[in-house]
């Protein structure tokens, strides 16, 4: 099993990085074509607003919800139970998509009003368009989670993570071949394609496992019940974002005449790349080995798994995020600073990214615990921690409002991450989820120790003339080869128990060639 694990985390992987270099590819175009323009503020706008209102109806239930009764059905009364509520629980998605698509699209302007209460007329009328446009999306997102929930219980993970790269290169095949005819309408097309896309592309795997569509399939079945009886308390497990994004968005389209709605766009997009690489495979590859120990009662199993994960996501994001914090000007400028997006606009984003930038640690370990919580169907703490991480961060901002700026509005983001992390530790520590040990401590706070001398000499190398003079991306590689060479002779020096077992790889590799 170890030798499968680790061959399918890094298959996902490279996978996962390939969809996210597209993304960034993709976002790097949009900025350099509409930079922070109008039609850039109500494009922003117009596509947060399905996603937005999916992750508040359906959101993480999609899968955290199907994943558990799934597997336990198929632990417990055979595949073809199984998949008799995987053809209920489709049925289900799609009633409750159709609805959002058909209500979004009715009902975009009044949305937008309440999403972006700031924006001129004129940039509000334009994304209410384009919400029209992208609203019937929800559909068929909610069916590609559907499909990834079914395939990664099936022990399928690698077409579940290429969706993103299809759908991404549907975008940037756009921006290539067709912006310049068909604008940003052509671009709100495209987004609404590529999730299209990410359903299709997966119903050949789905095929094959046995999935077939049944239009009669039940929905008031015993399986559905116990799905939905978790729903409200997963929902409300995963609002944190999207409730975090809408009061941002609220507040950032009376700064700076909205600009700072793309700021913090752009920003967003760069941290969810970055903590999303990694805490994706970690948590879509373990939620379904997490959900079957639980249906076999197997929790010292649950347990390493969760501990093995918090302790490898931290070794890895601690130095990421300390330096994207350090060098989150040249990173920003490297990535969108061209055409009609100005240094000025790098400046503000790189504002954003940085603030954002403290709660990546935060946002990937909580995001382990609450899939930790979901595989063993225990969804009220999740729910309760997620709660008071949106009231500490609705009180802030109701507090303080644009006078936080940009930086402050991503900073109050990155401690509700925070704070949501601290609480479901304390769950997950006195339900006995998690067993955190001395060794445990000391190798997180190892790579913390290591992440923060790594920044220190990443800031004063940056700052050498030689290395300055050498050119934006050129400069960003030295400091980054640097801050790779100081944190890994800093996690060595301390005997980091990730680093030496990372050691003890590359050494028998060498002994064998």
């Amino acid at each position: 099993m170890k030798k499968s694990f680790a061959k399918s985390a890094v298959l996902m992987g490279i996978i996962i990085l390939l969809s996210k270099v597209m993304g960034l590819v993709r976002d790097s175009m949009i900025a350099a074509a509409y930079g922070m323009t109008e039609q850039a503020i109500a494009y922003e706008t117009a596509s947060k607003l399905p996603i937005t209102i999916f992750d508040f109806v359906l959101g993480g239930v999609v899968t955290s919800a199907f994943i558990p009764v799934y597997n336990s059905l198929a632990v417990k009364k055979g595949k073809q139970e199984a998949l008799s509520f995987a053809q209920s629980y489709v049925n289900l998605i799609l009633v409750i998509t159709l609805t959002l698509s058909v209500l979004g699209t009715v009902f975009a302007p009044a949305l937008v009003s309440v999403i972006a209460p700031r924006l001129s007329d004129s940039t509000a009328e334009m994304a209410a368009y384009l919400t029209r446009i992208m609203f019937p999306m929800v559909i068929f997102v909610g069916l590609a989670f559907s499909f990834v929930g079914f395939l990664q219980s099936e022990g399928e993970y690698n077409i579940p993570a290429v969706i993103s790269l299809v759908s991404n290169l549907i975008m940037v095949g756009y921006l290539l071949f067709l912006s310049d005819t068909f604008g940003v309408t052509g671009l709100a097309v495209s987004m609404l394609i590529g999730w299209c896309a990410q359903a299709i592309v997966q119903i050949p795997a789905v095929v094959k496992r046995g999935f077939r569509y049944r239009l009669s399939a039940p929905l008031a079945t015993p399986e559905i019940a116990r799905a939905a009886k978790n729903t409200l308390p997963i929902l409300i497990a995963t609002w944190t974002t999207p409730v975090c994004s809408l009061i941002n968005t609220g507040i950032a389209s009376g700064i700076d005449g909205g600009r700072a709605i793309n700021a913090l766009g752009y920003a967003n997009r760069l941290y969810i790349i970055i903590v999303g690489l990694f805490s994706f495979v970690a948590t879509n590859l373990l939620f379904p080995y997490f959900a079957r120990a639980a249906a076999e009662g197997n929790r010292d199993e649950s347990d390493r798994l969760t501990r093995t994960s918090i302790r490898t996501l931290t070794f890895i994001i601690a130095p990421i995020a300390v330096g994207v914090m350090v060098l989150a000007e040249p990173f920003v400028a490297l990535i969108y600073e061209k055409g009609a997006f100005t240094p000025s606009e790098t400046a503000i984003t790189a504002t954003a990214l940085r603030y954002y930038a403290v709660g990546m640690v935060f946002a990937a370990v909580s995001e382990v615990l609450t899939k930790a919580f979901f595989a063993v169907e225990k969804t009220r703490r999740p729910m309760i921690s997620s709660v008071i991480s949106m009231g500490f961060n609705v009180t802030i901002i109701i507090l303080f409002g644009e006078k936080l700026g940009i930086g402050g509005i991503a900073l109050v983001s990155a401690l509700a991450a925070g704070v949501n992390m601290a609480v479901n530790w304390i769950f997950a520590v006195r339900m006995k989820l998690i067993t955190p040990d001395r060794d445990d401590s000391l190798d997180l706070a190892k790579s913390l120790l290591s992440a923060v001398l790594m920044g220190v000499a990443v800031h004063f190398a940056s700052q050498i003339p030689f290395i300055a003079g050498t050119g934006r991306l050129i400069g960003f590689a030295l400091s980054t080869l640097i801050g790779v060479t100081v944190y890994a002779l800093c996690t060595a020096l301390l005997r980091s128990s990730e680093m030496t077992a990372l050691i003890r790889v590359l050494t028998s590799k060498l002994n064998r060639t």
